[in-house]
């Protein structure tokens, strides 16, 4: 995934963001998101098959949408159990504990197996391999409950233990019970459910009779009370040794047992290993058609080569902030092919944020995610570079300019790969006569190259570069200037205004238009002093050897 796109830029872009969205029930499918990678040109196909079974899996969903909370629970409150079905495989012997946690793994493996055989969804991808013979193992009683015990139908020798042991016990109980009645009969005093007797000091005649009988010992005193156990008869000793010995027998025996089941473990490691894959991939792609519902998401349409094509393209992120503040996103239409695309236009026209659109939608439909677009044809790139115009480097101490060119120089080293190269603002670090000389240079040298570059920029001239698409944000250039001063007076206040007039989406235009001129109308909307102005607009028609 660095290799495709950073982490640094994959939160910059908002895709981090996004694939924090994407929810998994399970271990085994948050760990397939977190190993998440990209699909290239040569993984077309794969790619195509990811998204087609997402379709189906959405199409089911669209039908009964039951099902999702159906998987979810089939899915719900799922464990870790890899380590445990490794050290069976490698011949370790296995606690109770990790029995209990891979028989009620095995009987969800068969609850959702079943579940998907009914046929309501389809997906090859999504058949399980059938446990019930290792669930017979686990549960040889048929219990059909997830709890897990050593049952006696896993050894003769086991039951005959526990038989012989269970009798052992009714007979030390009946024997305490005995004794138990004897003291009262002769003390008349009832000894505790844990066999002690407890008398007060100033019960003497009591005392004095149990501190001399032999039925008694004393085994504690304080300031207020004695307290006696009742002494075990040769016959209760007898017993007790009897016991202890039959729970060494049985805990033996169990071992032996539990030998048995973790070699069965081990023995069917690589049919409940893949049935462990088989959930993380239903998990996340459950989690992906989640996502895509909650995005309003399409398939994108995914081409052999370079390309992106975006039609009504939205940057969830960015449009879900805006909504909370109860504005608007503009949906964007964009097509890129090799070579370079020019974008202009004014500050606060969402070039920006068109880039990171055009990263975002690319990234997740690579990732096999549906899109926030009404249409979207892919042709997956092998790299995604965006830079956002205001990095610095406060480690090697570089400015903006400086810590521009370095990205720029190690970007270029891949330009022959096909990726996207996304630059907002280039060269915008440095003075502006230099900046444009810069700005040319580089897309002289990347028209030719085999990536996909979008540039935007303020710089004058560029557009008339020969061989380059030039896209401009509409702006406010439809807006009266007397409707925003009317409104601005209402609202007492810019904020809110300009962004609900201004147009953000793009239009194709000749290599002989420059950028917008929307910075003075802005400036002055905004409340600058009109004697500043004045000198701006005379200055600028000046310069252009024309009047304002």
């Amino acid at each position: 995934m660095q290799n495709f796109l950073s982490d640094e830029k994959a939160r910059e872009i908002g895709l981090k963001q996004v694939l924090q969205k994407l929810p998994t029930q399970t271990p085994y499918g948050k760990e397939v998101k977190d190993k998440i990678v990209p699909f290239f040109s040569q993984d077309v196909q794969d790619l195509r098959k990811a998204l087609k079974d997402l379709g189906v899996l959405l199409e089911a969903i669209e039908k009964d949408y039951q099902l999702l909370r159906e998987l979810k629970n089939l899915l719900g409150d799922l464990k870790d159990i890899k380590g445990s079905i490794y050290r069976g495989k490698t011949g370790e012997v296995l606690n109770e504990v990790e029995f209990f946690e891979i028989k009620k793994q095995v009987m969800s493996m068969e609850k959702l197996r079943k579940f998907l055989l009914r046929g309501s969804i389809g997906i090859e991808a999504f058949e399980l391999l059938s446990m019930e013979d290792l669930l017979k193992k686990l549960d040889p009683e048929n219990t059909g409950i997830e709890t897990f015990y050593i049952y006696d139908a896993y050894s003769e020798k086991l039951t005959a233990i526990r038989g012989k042991k269970k009798e052992i016990e009714g007979k030390i109980f009946h024997n305490n019970k005995e004794a138990k009645e004897d003291i009262f009969k002769e003390f008349a005093i009832k000894p505790k459910l844990n066999g002690e007797i407890v008398v007060l000091k100033e019960e003497e005649e009591l005392l004095e009779k149990l501190l001399t009988s032999n039925k008694v010992y004393q085994t504690a005193e304080n300031f207020k009370q004695f307290i006696f156990r009742i002494k075990p008869s040769k016959a209760l000793k007898e017993l007790k040794a009897q016991s202890e010995d039959l729970k060494l027998l049985e805990e033996e025996e169990e071992f032996k047992v539990r030998q048995m089941l973790s070699k069965t473990i081990g023995d069917n490691a690589s049919s409940i290993l893949e049935n462990i894959n088989t959930i993380g991939m239903i998990d996340f792609m459950m989690g992906k058609a989640i996502l895509a519902l909650q995005i309003k998401g399409v398939a994108p349409r995914i081409v052999d080569e370079p390309f992106i094509s975006i039609k009504e393209g939205r940057h969830i992120v960015i449009e879900e902030g805006l909504k909370k503040q109860g504005l608007k996103y503009t949906p964007v239409d964009v097509t890129l092919k090799r070579g370079v695309t020019l974008i202009t236009g004014a500050n606060m026209g969402g070039k920006t944020i068109t880039l990171k659109m055009m990263a975002l939608i690319t990234a997740m439909a690579q990732l096999g995610l549906y899109v926030p677009a009404e249409e979207a044809v892919i042709g997956p790139v092998t790299f995604i570079y965006f830079s956002s115009g205001d990095q610095q480097s406060e480690e090697k101490g570089l400015s903006t300019f400086g810590a521009e060119i370095e990205a720029l120089n190690h970007i270029v080293e891949r330009v022959e790969e096909g990726g996207l190269i996304l630059i907002d603002e280039l060269a915008r670090g440095t003075n502006p006569l230099e900046g444009y000389g810069i700005s040319r240079g580089v897309l002289e040298y990347l028209k030719k190259k085999p990536s996909l570059s979008v540039i935007t920029t303020h710089f004058d001239g560029l557009s008339n570069v020969e061989g380059i698409k030039h896209f401009q944000i509409v702006g406010l250039k439809n807006v009266s200037i007397a409707t925003l001063k009317e409104e601005l007076q209402q609202r007492k206040g810019y904020r809110g205004v300009l962004e609900k007039h201004m147009d953000y989406r793009l239009e194709d235009r000749n290599q002989q238009t420059g950028p917008p001129k929307d910075a003075i109308m802005i400036a002055r909307l905004m409340g600058l002093k009109e004697e500043i102005i004045e000198e701006a607009q005379k200055s600028i028609s000046e310069r252009e050897g024309q009047r304002w």
